[in-house]
């Protein structure tokens, strides 16, 4: 059981570390696709809230999609990352882009979102395989 909670742990803090550093080489182009301007942005402080919110959400989603790995019997890195992919693709990037395509988002804003959703699982489902 504490192995299954390092593991969780650790793979819900490197997908929130991976998100931090997505959002921050893509902070401006994702602002743009999201109608913002980046220099309106750019002396605002990031809200406490979101970050805290975030980092909770990829514990929970470590906590599920150690599960989902464990339950299928996923072994190794490789196999957790292909694992990782399938369901970031399937799930979290389709869900992205029909959201998007519905609130009229374009495609960069899709590609950044969606492309992000779908690294976290393979980050996190990485992690589980080499600490559980």
């Amino acid at each position: 059981m504490q192995t299954a909670l390092i593991a969780i742990l650790a793979a819900g803090l490197a997908g929130w570390l991976f998100g931090a550093a997505w959002y921050t080489a893509l902070g401006k182009p994702w602002q743009r696709a999201h109608g913002m301007n980046p220099d309106d942005c750019k002396d605002r402080k990031m809200p406490l809230t979101p970050m805290v919110v975030s980092l909770l959400g990829a514990i929970v989603m470590a906590a599920v999609l150690y599960q989902v790995l464990i339950n299928l019997g996923v072994m190794g890195a490789v196999h957790g990352a292909i694992a990782g992919l399938t369901l970031g693709a399937g799930f979290l990037l389709t869900a992205t882009i029909v959201n998007n395509q519905f609130q009229g988002k374009g495609w960069v804003a899709t590609a950044i979102d969606g492309g992000h959703w779908t690294l976290v699982l393979v980050i996190e489902a990485v992690v589980i395989m080499l600490l559980a």
